[in-house]
């Protein structure tokens, strides 16, 4: 009897600790706000759509449409894919951390897998209700700033290395010492998008393999702001 007791009074301490300090990640995950239309859309448009679409073999298996809000809300022909506010209970991201059989894993083997930074904003959004709230974006100048300012700036790695400075719009479409990286208008021939999306020779990717990568959003983020002609505003 003294036994439960003890331990029903370690499991109330614990449980205050949780919610008075907060439970690390947790609590960051479910307070950061996250935007169906800017974040989640995008990571699906890069890994699901060419598949998820009426017309496309995942549809026809599935039923499932990952093109629109209202497609990825109604789920399968079996059911739903979200529950939100559990992406644990979520059957999307079962397949998607491989928690199910393998053979229905998503991305299916053959294609690239998604990013563990990608997952982790679906689990996000999942947990702070799935809903279809939009927020202000960055724009294309927060992305690289978050991205690249820590290397290249005079005296920084990535500086020293290419002569390339991002501090400001002018320095970006300068571009390096070897040439530009921004081709307005085209981002599949501008080598910003060739080395973010690790389409370079050789390897090279940036940001470097020891910083953390770019999400889909951010990428695409910049593939819009290039194909509108990388314009200063």
């Amino acid at each position: 009897m003294k036994n439960n007791k003890v331990k029903s009074n370690l499991t109330k301490a614990i449980l205050a600790v949780i919610v008075g300090l907060g439970f690390p990640g947790l609590t960051e995950a479910a307070s950061s706000k996250v935007s169906f239309k800017a974040d989640i859309q995008p990571i699906f448009d890069e890994y699901c759509v060419s598949c998820h679409v009426p017309g496309e073999v995942g549809f026809e298996a599935s039923g499932f449409d990952l093109s629109t809000y209202a497609g990825v809300m109604k789920g399968t022909r079996f059911g739903a894919m979200i529950v939100p506010g559990s992406p644990l209970s979520s059957n999307l991201m079962a397949v998607l951390e491989g928690r199910t059989d393998a053979s229905i894993r998503m991305p299916h083997s053959d294609r690239r897998e998604m990013t563990k930074l990608d997952r982790r904003i679906l689990r996000k959004w999942i947990i702070g209700g799935a809903t279809k709230a939009d927020y202000e974006e960055k724009g294309a100048v927060g992305v690289i700033e978050d991205l690249c300012l820590d290397c290249h700036v005079p005296d920084g790695m990535g500086y020293e290395a290419s002569g390339l400075d991002l501090r400001s719009y002018e320095s970006l479409m300068k571009g390096t010492r070897h040439g530009s990286i921004i081709v307005p208008g085209d981002p599949f021939m501008s080598n910003l998008m060739v080395l973010i999306e690790g389409r370079a020779a050789g390897g090279l990717k940036m940001p470097h393999n020891d910083q953390e990568a770019p999400t889909a959003k951010d990428r695409n983020t910049l593939r819009r702001w290039i194909n509108k002609g990388a314009l200063n505003n």
